[in-house]
């Protein structure tokens, strides 16, 4: 239960779409209510009544001076002039807004009776049919309103009816036919009989949980669809909300301004009611081109409404369209969670990466193909995984040289500890020897062989510091211009007795150039090799030094070095002779590395070549 409502990042993108979905379709909501509520207003727009208002204040201005009988005929007679406009809503105002005129009392009310019956299995009979009450004075027709609403709170009751054309109403299932009734009853009530002697009484059966209508009003209209039961339109109601707008509003209209339009609902019913003042006959202009107060007689109101249109607006935007909200919703749940997959998926996929990185495997590609930041971050993870192993591998190659310096650390102390122990113990011998012979001769012989071994000492001891100053890595090269070929030619004529006596010839060839070097430091480079090659070189043999650009090879007669004394050849106390330090090579290669000169020892036909390849880019 716990691991349901754990907060991943999955849920997090689920819930965040799935609020953002339903913020959106709540204000889809609000935008099609707004919409359908200006469509009705607009709907209640009436243009040619218009035309009719604005003729009637015409009308006033020009023959009356005051509200009465025969400006509200011609009120009734410019309504009725064209049979477009059927009923309108007309109320005339005095001065104090009173009303003085309602269009609505000039008008004969009527009753609308629709009825659907089921003829057989299949056939549903259903006949619709509005009949005038002209014989229905107020006091009647009050008290039919009251009647109606009550009964058709209850199971059943009948209506009674007679008229000329009922017959041709029910045969034909003629709808709005305009006909007076004779004869009105409900339940045995009778509310008038003004029946002939041909005609009679027809019966109908009304019940609250039918598809059964009653509407009693003063507008022509049908009952809405969808609806069952009593329809009352109240029009005090109405116009009583038409009426306070007014007396909210009219204090502010100037006499400037020739109408007042007023849009609003009152309790679920939209309104649009125009105001226009009648200006008497003889008013008169201000100094502000305005008519004073006292010039206005009254007011002619014409108002529009749309009985109940919240409730149909609201069906409309959202009953109607549960379905389509239904399906969405459930559409939208499947796209969150895909959508909340496809991005955890990858997510997961980097994060166990990473794990397998934190572990030690560097071999995990991610997928960089995307260009969003998901895809960034795998290639810099990639990256990342690449650094680490390279830099994994740098660290375990260090720590193996490390190793292996402190093994040859050891080996070392051990060779030095050796080499130094030998000649002392030659010393010390020829110390006692000398002690005990008596012979001078002999005597000098064991001084001169003490003296060597000192010498030998000496060297190894001055080797021995010279490679422990170069590899302390404080050494600060002086970077001259040397003439590479001047600096082998003093270095050969100082090995010259020694060629001498080994009858070896050294042969030169190539262009020599000037380098960038440390001309002590590279004349102890030269040094060691050609004394190494002289050393290996056999009685009248040759040795070959040749440039080509940036090489310099250096190459003896003699015998080949075996594998194992390649890999070992620039170690330290590596000697096949008690002749040299074992220190020569090892100290050519820290000079060398100091200057980053490359350098190398092949076998060749004729023997052994060392090789400096020079940097010449200092």
């Amino acid at each position: 239960m716990m691991k349901l409502f754990k907060p991943t990042l999955g849920k997090k993108i689920f819930l965040l779409l799935l609020v953002s979905f339903c913020f959106v379709n709540i204000l889809n909501v609000f935008l099609d209510f707004d919409r359908e509520k200006s469509h009705a207003y607009e709907n209640l727009e009436n243009s040619y009544m218009q035309v009719l208002a604005n003729q009637l204040q015409v009308d006033y201005s020009d023959h009356y001076n005051q509200l009465d009988t025969s400006f509200f005929k011609t009120v009734n007679r410019t309504l009725n002039q064209k049979n477009q406009m059927d009923y309108p809503n007309v109320l005339v105002l005095d001065q104090d807004f009173q009303m003085v005129y309602n269009q609505h009392e000039q008008i004969v009310p009527y009753l609308c009776l629709s009825k659907s019956s089921k003829q057989d299995e299949k056939t549903y009979y259903q006949f619709t049919c509005t009949f005038q009450l002209s014989a229905l004075d107020q006091v009647a027709r009050k008290e039919l309103e009251e009647t109606l609403q009550k009964k058709f709170t209850g199971d059943t009751f009948e209506v009674q009816i007679a008229s000329q054309k009922y017959d041709q109403i029910k045969n034909e299932s003629t709808s709005m036919v305009n006909n007076d009734l004779s004869y009105l009853a409900i339940d045995d009530y009778v509310f008038f009989d003004q029946r002939k002697d041909d005609e009679s009484i027809e019966k109908l059966n009304f019940a609250s949980y039918e598809s059964s209508q009653i509407y009693m009003g003063t507008d022509k209209i049908h009952p809405r669809n969808n609806e069952i039961g009593y329809h009352e339109l109240n029009y005090q109601e109405i116009r009583d909300n038409v009426l306070k707008s007014l007396k909210e509003s009219l204090p502010t209209m100037t006499t400037e301004s020739f109408s007042l339009q007023n849009l609003f609902e009152e309790d679920g019913t939209l309104y649009n009611v125009v105001c226009l003042p009648l200006i008497k006959k003889d008013a008169q202009i201000n100094e502000d081109n305005e008519y004073d107060v006292h010039n206005i007689g009254g007011y002619l109101v014409y108002y529009n409404y749309d009985y109940h249109a919240m409730d149909r607006i609201m069906d409309n935007v959202i009953l109607f369209k549960i379905p389509t909200y239904g399906v969405s919703f459930v559409f939208i749940i499947v796209l969150c969670l895909l959508l909340s997959y496809m991005f955890t998926k990858r997510i997961k996929k980097i994060s166990k990466s990473t794990l397998a990185i934190a572990n030690n495997q560097f071999d995990i590609h991610l997928d960089e193909k995307s260009k969003d930041e998901l895809g960034l971050l795998s290639h810099n993870i990639n990256n990342m995984s690449q650094q680490l192993s390279q830099t994994m591998k740098q660290l375990h190659n260090e720590i193996e040289h490390v190793k292996k310096l402190e093994s040859v650390r050891k080996e070392f102390i051990a060779n030095f500890t050796h080499e130094i122990k030998t000649p002392l113990g030659i010393i010390n011998g020829y110390i006692e020897l000398i002690e005990v012979v008596e012979d001078e001769k002999k005597k000098k012989e064991y001084l001169n062989a003490i003296e060597e071994e000192v010498k030998r000492i000496d060297e190894l001891v001055k080797a021995m510091l010279n490679l422990s100053r170069l590899e302390s890595g404080h050494v600060e090269l002086n970077i001259q211009s040397i003439d590479l070929e001047d600096l082998l030619s003093s270095v050969i004529d100082s090995f010259a007795p020694l060629l001498e006596k080994k009858n070896i010839h050294i042969r030169i060839g190539g262009e020599f150039e000037n380098i960038q070097a440390d001309i002590f430091e590279l004349q102890m480079v030269l040094m060691n090799f050609i004394s190494n090659a002289i050393k290996h070189t056999n009685q009248n043999g040759y040795i070959y030094i040749t440039y080509q650009h940036p090489v310099l090879n250096i190459e003896n007669e003699g015998e080949h070095l075996t594998k194992e004394q390649k890999e070992t050849i620039w170690d330290t106390y590596v000697s096949s002779d008690r002749e040299g330090t074992g220190l020569g090579l090892a100290i050519c290669k820290t000079i060398l590395d100091l200057h980053e000169f490359g350098y190398n020892v092949m076998n060749t036909d004729k023997g052994v070549q060392f090789q400096i390849n020079f940097n010449t880019s200092r």
